[in-house]
């Protein structure tokens, strides 16, 4: 399906700009994240054909996953800029919750107007310049991934993330 253009997705916000992310940026919880000793990622741009890109060791791998926007401004080569927009986790084996599965859902919601905000913005806004981080954690508990992934998302607090914990939450007053 092709992506959203940019007339339909300005109007799903009639009275703001889906463009507008509120970032918080607050150095001292980034020194609270703690070092999980994250290996290499496998780096992935997104878009319809992701599930065929995906190396075959992570289809039903588990780890950590963060969308990326990596913007092309005419800046110098040497200075590259990126943005995390969302941290989220996958489950091993063959459930809907392992690597494989769980983007079946994200390139579902490529031109897809009806679904949750959040995953149409990450899906449609930037169809050149999204990028997904896949950290494979297969010789990680599930207790250990859900920990990580909620120390990594209450700390950097990406702009489509919904489910945040404690001060992270308050974050999004600002919305």
């Amino acid at each position: 399906m092709p992506y959203l253009t940019h007339d339909e997705i300005l109007n799903l916000y009639p009275n703001g700009s889906p463009y507008r992310l509120v970032v918080y940026h607050d150095p001292n919880w980034w020194n609270e994240i703690i070092n999980h000793n994250l290996p290499v990622p496998v780096r992935l741009k997104f878009d319809e054909s992701i599930r065929g890109q995906m190396p075959q060791s992570i289809h039903h791998g588990k780890g950590i996953y963060m969308f990326f926007l990596e913007p092309n401004h005419p800046l110098p080569n040497n200075i590259f800029i990126r943005h995390v927009l969302y941290v989220g986790r996958v489950q091993g084996g063959q459930t809907n919750f392992n690597f494989f599965q769980r983007f079946y859902r994200y390139v579902k919601a490529i031109g897809n107007k009806a679904g949750a905000r959040n995953i149409m913005r990450l899906t449609n806004l930037w169809p050149d310049n999204t990028y997904v981080y896949y950290f494979d954690l297969s010789t990680r508990t599930d207790n250990d991934i859900v920990d990580i992934e909620k120390n990594i998302f209450n700390k950097i607090v990406p702009p489509l993330n919904e489910e945040l914990h404690g001060e992270a939450r308050l974050t999004r007053q600002f919305y």
